[in-house]
């Protein structure tokens, strides 16, 4: 029994550590003029999308630390003991908000599409490559 269970926790170990891959794209823009002023304008559309994500995740971090100093502010009135003064400050690791800003990649190659450009999709191994 207790080498089956090694065999199947090596065997879950080396699978999990398998090759990663991400995928890139390659923009073939449109031919013509209205097309090339339309993805122009894509690209002013994503950069705004950044902006506002970018806007949005800084609310959010200033919003959870003034949270987080009232709750520590009152977690540490009414410690009893440094042991628990010190689990006091977990409050302040829990405000590590980023900005989304997947949707804004996806709708710009929607975007680039409808304008008449090409987006061309292809994988690339960053980790585990053999």
């Amino acid at each position: 029994m207790k080498t089956l269970f090694l065999s199947t926790s090596l065997f879950l170990m080396l699978t999990a550590c398998g090759p990663i891959y991400v995928t890139r794209y390659n923009f073939i823009p449109p031919m013509d003029g209205l097309g090339r002023q339309c993805v122009t304008d894509c690209m002013r559309i994503k950069n705004d999308c950044y902006f506002y994500a970018e806007e949005r995740a800084s609310r959010e971090r200033m919003q959870c630390e003034r949270s987080a100093s009232i709750r520590y502010t009152a977690c540490i009135a009414t410690a009893k003991t440094d042991s628990e003064r010190k689990k006091c400050s977990h409050y302040y690791s829990d405000c590590n908000q980023t900005a989304d800003t997947s949707r804004c990649e996806s709708e710009y190659r929607h975007c680039y599409q409808n304008c008449g450009g090409i987006v061309e999709a292809y994988q690339v191994c960053e980790y585990g490559c053999k």
